[in-house]
């Protein structure tokens, strides 16, 4: 037989992690016959029931995936593919195999798409993994394996190995459905882990269903990678993962975790120290260098001192150094960090003078799997001034880093609201010692907007020490005013002309609304109120304002502390419209349905009636987004009555304006036009941007009762206003609601344009809601338009609209056009023109469709139209 039917083989063998004794084993020979047989060595050869076991065999692996590839194998054999019956081929496993693909013939079907992933570029070296690459990858490649979980002490290297094994080409090509980093660090809550997985890959949740069984439904016949980065704090409920493995079929799972989760299948690799010298044996530097530990200490410290260099003389120092640290890679890139100020010799004696095998005094309980790396964050944190270990643990109270604006907030606010604490004169240089520590991490991204953060292992053992010394409490209560403060800021930013700077300035704090949501929904649960420090209310008391509300404005932030419901209520209401812009409506329902379940304890005071009639409101808005319009209006009533006991009119005309917009989905527009002009009447004079979105709506209502000339008066009305706020995402809005109503005076050209004008400044604002819903629209314009073939015409409206229902089931929107008769009326219009297969295939092909190639069809239509090309 031919050599290359055997290299083949070999070739296939490595790139699947099988080895040449397991399919030696399959095929029931032993496995030097075997190799005799491969190599043609010792009078040994394959013979056709050989190749025919071992192609089965290989088909069976899955290690071959197609009937192309056994074709090869069968040339490279010299056979036909007859050896194999007609029957054999319709069976398993090479009936199982995927058929050659042939190009499509449709134009407008989406390209074929690189190898997608979400991995980030390594920016140093990763020493001493080499065999450990190897073997977690030919783990991954394994059939019979769905699950690794990469285990081992914090600071052990668990991410850094996960990331390099994920961008080796082999695993890259192995999951054409792509490799998806996924970070769970500081997340406690099982509910979230869904909701993390979807965000990573860039899927949202599809009302009604839950995070979970949405992202089971999205995971059906993937085939691709995830990677669940610290996963430890949730070890004690797996379920996500096991419901994940047991209902998908080529989903593979890689986690790491300081503990091993004990789920049927899982594969375990223990990530070991670095491999360290013997502190009792002299080496001559050469021989020191062999040590992957040394070369990491050695480069770390080259990074901070370019002319340090292993010598006879410092050979012994860093090789007791190395050893010290148990070869863990945190703790000698920190040590490294060190060889700045100190020499090698310096550095040992220290290390051997700090209490560095276990802590005293409170922490003999640390379990066993920690004390290595606890034992360096304490000699990190004892190198420390008393001022750098304070400042140290309390800026581990931000989630995901932070601004220096709030670490800078932190330091003034606390110093200045505690006796005890002294005052920081010059935050920045603080923060410059705890960088040159590296103890905290500067970066700046691509807006030159520098943030602050801490590597997780670091921070959780701040952490620890901010709660022995008393501090927790008072600064996550300060961390919730913060972020509450940063988030009202944010909901009146995002009306004005400076929204682009407040959507990526919000992004940026994700991690901190979370965290500030959760704790103030814990202390309300205990029943206990948030402090706030007499110097933080003196500095936002100026200038405040809270949208919807002038009493809350007054008010500010109490000296005598916040209800924490109140603080819940206030920050989940005020992130909505930053939800909705990202397409994040499961996160937004998951927050707005936990405040709202969350009740009252004790007398309610004004401004806890403010904050639930505000929050009410927003869900009306959300919950009409994802089409659900009885619990809307409940939602809507319920805000309207408590605003109404209160003198605020801003908040009750918002409340009437999404009372309105519930009586528009409803077909009710005597009951909008009402609460429209109602609306109007409370706040004409004194709040544009909010008299221009209930003009806006009014314009809706009156043209969906065929009243077009006070229609286009109040879009024009509106849109006016806008401009003179400068809220662009508005006036999108307006734009593709008003090219939408269009189409009832059957202006379908003019429709068309102001829907495209719309998309392309949606395009730019990023708003994913607003693209998908004037998709939606655009698709009708295009199946009415009679510049085009009627066939034409309908086509070309189902690419849009398929691609349109993709973005909205990603994003969790429900448009309540979907379930509205006149509406689907039309849609069956347009969707008789076409054979029922060519509309079927054709709404298929949009829902594959990007955005980005949605647009270029609709801007093709367009320029085809203007120059009068269409026949």
């Amino acid at each position: 037989m031919k050599k290359l039917f055997s290299v083949s083989v070999k070739r296939y063998l490595r790139m699947s992690g099988h080895t040449q004794q397991e399919l030696a084993a399959t095929l029931g020979l032993h496995a030097k016959v075997l190799s005799r047989k491969l190599n043609g060595t010792g009078g040994a050869y394959l013979n056709t029931q050989d190749i025919r076991n071992i192609i089965v065999t290989l088909a069976r692996w899955r290690v071959v995936t197609s009937k192309e590839e056994v074709q090869q194998l069968l040339e490279a054999a010299e056979l036909a593919s007859t050896i194999f019956t007609a029957r054999e081929w319709q069976l398993p496993p090479l009936g199982e195999l995927d058929a050659a693909q042939t190009p499509s013939a449709r134009t407008l079907s989406p390209p074929s798409s690189p190898l997608r992933h979400n991995l980030s570029t390594s920016t140093t070296q990763l020493i001493g993994r080499e065999w450990a690459i190897e073997y977690v990858r030919k783990l991954l490649l394994r059939d019979d394996v769905r699950l690794v979980t990469l285990s081992g002490v914090g600071g052990s290297g668990k991410t850094r190995l996960a990331l390099q094994v994920a961008r080796e080409e082999k695993l890259l090509e192995a999951f054409p459905d792509g490799i998806w980093f996924v970070s769970l660090a500081g997340i406690s809550d099982p509910a979230l882990v869904p909701m993390n997985i979807l965000d990573a890959l860039n899927v949202q949740s599809v009302p009604p269903l839950s995070p979970l069984q949405s992202l089971k439904n999205y995971l059906q016949n993937k085939r691709l990678l995830l990677i669940l980065d610290n996963f430890e704090q949730l070890s004690n409920d797996t379920a996500t993962i096991s419901e994940l493995l047991a209902t998908t079929s080529c989903v593979k799972i890689l986690v790491t975790s300081r503990v091993v989760l004990h789920v049927y299948g899982e594969r375990e690799f223990l990530v070991p120290p670095l491999d360290i010298p013997a502190p009792s044996v002299p080496l001559k530097p050469p021989e020191l260098l062999r040590y992957s530990a040394v070369q990491l200490f050695v480069e770390r410290a080259q990074a901070v001192r370019s002319i340090f260099a292993v010598t006879e003389s410092n050979a012994g120092d860093i090789a007791q150094i190395c050893a010290r640290l148990d070869g863990l890679p945190l703790a000698l890139e920190l040590a490294a960090a060190r060889i700045k100020v100190l020499s090698p010799a310096q550095l040992r004696e220290r290390l051997s003078v700090s209490p560095f095998s276990l802590l005293v005094s409170g922490t003999r309980d640390v379990p066993e799997r920690h004390k290595a790396l606890y034992s360096t964050m304490q000699w990190s944190y004892s190198l420390l001034s008393g001022d750098e270990q304070a400042w140290f643990r309390r800026l581990a109270v931000f989630s995901g880093g932070c601004s220096l604006e709030a670490a800078e907030a932190l330091m003034q606010h606390v110093t200045a609201g505690q006796d005890d604490i002294p005052v920081v004169d010059m935050p920045l240089d603080m923060l410059t010692r705890l960088v040159d520590n590296n103890l905290l991490v500067y970066r700046a991204d691509e807006n030159e907007q520098g943030r602050f953060s801490m590597l997780e292992t670091l921070r959780e053992y701040a952490l620890e020490r901010l709660k022995a010394q008393g501090e927790y409490v008072l600064m996550c209560d300060w961390h919730a005013c913060y972020y509450l403060k940063e988030a009202e800021e944010g909901e009146l930013g995002l009306r004005g002309p400076q929204q682009m700077a407040w959507l990526r300035r919000l992004e940026r704090e994700r991690d901190n609304f979370r965290a500030a949501l959760e704790w103030a929904l814990q202390r309300a649960r205990e029943g206990e109120s948030v402090q706030v420090l007499p110097s933080f209310a003196r500095a936002v008391a100026h200038g405040k304002e809270v949208a919807g509300s002038k009493i809350l404005s007054r008010h500010g932030f109490p000296v005598t502390g916040i209800c924490s419901l109140e603080l819940a209520l206030r920050l989940a209401a005020a992130l909505r419209h930053f939800w909705e812009w990202q397409g994040n409506m499961n996160e937004a329902r998951h927050w707005l349905d936990a405040v709202l379940a969350q009740p009252y304890q004790g007398q309610v005071g004004k401004t806890q009636q403010i904050a639930r009639a505000k929050a009410l409101s927003e869900y009306a808005r959300l919950v009409l987004l994802q089409n659900d319009q009885e619990r809307a209006v409940r939602l809507a009533d319920e805000s309207i009555a408590l605003w109404q006991q209160l003198d605020e009119a801003d908040g009750l005309a918002m409340a009437l304006l999404h009372r309105g917009w519930v009586a528009l989905a409803e077909t009710d527009f005597a009951t909008a036009k009402a609460v429209f002009l109602e609306g109007i009447e409370l706040v004409a004079s004194s709040n544009p941007w909010l008299h221009a979105q209930l003009l806006f709506h009014l314009a809706s209502a009156e043209g969906f009762t065929g009243v077009f000339e006070r229609m286009h008066v109040c879009y024009d009305g509106a849109r006016k206003l806008f401009e003179q706020v400068g809220d662009a995402c508005a006036r999108a809005d307006l734009l593709k609601d008003w090219g939408g109503m269009m189409l009832l005076e059957a202006e379908f050209l003019k429709a068309f344009d102001m829907l495209w004008q719309s998309l392309l400044l949606c395009r730019q604002l990023g708003n994913r809601q607003f693209i998908a819903s004037g998709l939606g629209l655009l698709s009708f314009a295009v199946g009415l338009l009679p510049q085009l073939a009627p066939e034409q015409a309908s086509l070309n409206s189902a690419y849009l609209g398929g691609a349109a229902e993709s973005l909205m089931e990603r994003i969790g929107f429900v448009p309540w056009t979907k379930s509205n008769d006149f509406i689907k009326a039309v849609r069956a219009f347009i969707r008789s023109r076409v054979t029922e297969d060519c509309w079927t295939e054709a709404w298929a092909t949009g829902r594959a469709m990007t955005v980005e190639q949605a647009l270029e069809l609709a801007k093709h239509l367009r320029e085809t139209i203007s120059e009068g090309e269409v026949e």
